[in-house]
């Protein structure tokens, strides 16, 4: 039977050669047949029909030719590979579904090419296509209608939360609950100063427009060094450094946010019209150390938010910083964690209001090696003068100080305290600490 076929088969064969003109039977000869219109149809005329033949006989017996699936299991098989792509998309950011797609292609592709060399034929282009669709309509899916909510969570909280607190929230599928835990974080205090007299004198719409232009400068440096703003209370602004977002650098960040608040602020008094006419200037304390962070409140409102000593030193440090005319003041802890990044002075050792270990405090002056000649000078000059001060020599002190005291605040507090100490020396358990009684 399969030689009856073979037969029957090429003798279809021959009567097409007939009718095309490829051989003229009634002369027994060949005739000029046209040129081939390829390359490869020239190259597949070259084959003899007995080969084609015997690699049939050969594949019938040996039972060794290629099957292609039937229609149920390629229906099967695409559906599988549409429906994992359209878990991969639910479940991975847009951009990671796609990258999953592009693997589960090449590795069917290769399953694919493997199984064609165990004669089965698997499908590509239907598995491929139905796949992309699935991607695409998911996508589709997650933008415009599964994606709404926390698109809508993402842009309502962000004017009040932290992005990081807004991921965290996102990612856990639960609304925030009390607690908190303890961090090493670095407390930014800053509060401008005069500003009720200032208020006093200007509209109510002015005054809007004043702490909304401040404030917003402000914000962006800070949050731009990597910090988060607490709140707000009037004119004061509470932020902190290496919460929630881990930050092993808060204290320097904290510190180079200072020096730039400061800087931004000369020129909002000198180029900005809301400013014009007022001098704006602001008082500002670093401190670092262990906080508890968290959501922090009542069961019904909570604000995330951080507590401890840490916070209150850093508060009252912005306000030493009137006693001694500075703009910035951090204490050693902050100190001791920006290595030799800054350039800074001692100022003096205090005992704040609330507390009866004493503190020593210094001013940033600015990144090391970008000190001004002047800074330097006063610096140094500062430097004598506290050593002296501290080994009770106050007439020696008196004079240090004294030499920069025209411009320096800080020298000038230091100068009349030394001459009063050296025309009334203390008794001998003084210790060199200024106790500040005040906020």
């Amino acid at each position: 039977m399969l030689l009856g076929t073979i037969l029957n088969f090429e003798d279809r064969k021959l009567t097409s050669m007939r009718l095309s003109g490829g051989y003229d039977g009634s002369r027994g000869s060949r005739c000029a047949l046209p040129a081939p219109a390829s390359t490869a149809q020239k190259t597949r005329s070259d084959i003899a029909g007995v080969f084609v033949h015997a690699t049939v006989i050969r594949n019938l017996i040996e039972q060794d030719a290629v099957t292609e699936l039937g229609f149920p299991m390629r229906t099967i098989l695409t559906i599988a590979l549409a429906a994992i792509i359209a878990c991969a998309a639910c479940m991975l950011a847009p951009a990671g579904a796609v990258i999953a797609w592009l693997a589960l292609t090449a590795v069917y592709a290769a399953v694919a090419v493997g199984a064609f060399v165990h004669a089965l034929a698997l499908p590509l282009t239907e598995p491929a296509l139905a796949s992309l669709a699935a991607l695409a309509m998911m996508i589709g899916y997650r933008f415009v209608l599964a994606d709404r909510d926390e698109r809508f969570l993402r842009k309502s909280f962000a004017l009040y939360l932290a992005p990081e607190v807004i991921e965290i929230m996102v990612a856990s599928g639960k609304m925030p609950a009390l607690g908190g835990e303890m961090r090493y974080v670095t407390m930014f205090f800053s509060d401008l100063s005069g500003f009720s007299s200032i208020a006093e004198t200007m509209t109510p719409g002015e005054l809007v427009t004043l702490m909304n232009e401040y404030l917003s400068a402000m914000t962006d440096i800070i949050e731009g060094h990597g910090g988060y703003v607490d709140k707000y209370i009037g004119d004061s602004i509470v932020a902190m450094f290496g919460a929630p977002a881990d930050d092993p650098a808060h204290a320097r960040n904290a510190v180079r946010a200072a020096l730039k608040c400061h800087e931004k602020l000369a020129e909002l008094n000198a180029n900005n019209p809301a400013f014009a006419g007022h001098g704006l200037s602001h008082r500002i304390g670093l401190n670092s150390g262990e906080a508890v962070v968290g959501n922090i409140g009542s069961r019904r409102r909570f604000n995330y938010t951080v507590m401890s000593d840490t916070v209150n030193v850093a508060s009252r440090l912005e306000g030493a910083n009137k006693y001694y005319g500075t703009a910035i003041m951090a204490s050693e802890a902050t100190v001791a964690q920006t290595g030799d990044t800054f350039a800074w002075r001692e100022l003096d050792a205090i005992r704040v209001m609330g507390r009866g270990e004493a503190i020593r405090v210094f001013e940033p002056l600015a990144e090391t090696g970008a000190e001004t000649a002047a800074q330097a000078k006063v610096a140094a000059a500062y430097a004598e003068g506290l050593t002296c001060w501290r080994a009770r020599e106050f007439a020696k002190a008196a004079d240090a100080f004294g030499k920069t005291a025209e411009s320096d605040p800080a020298a000038a507090l230091f100068t009349k305290r030394a001459r009063t100490l050296a025309a009334n020396p203390p008794p001998s358990d003084w210790t060199p600490v200024n106790i500040l009684e005040g906020k």
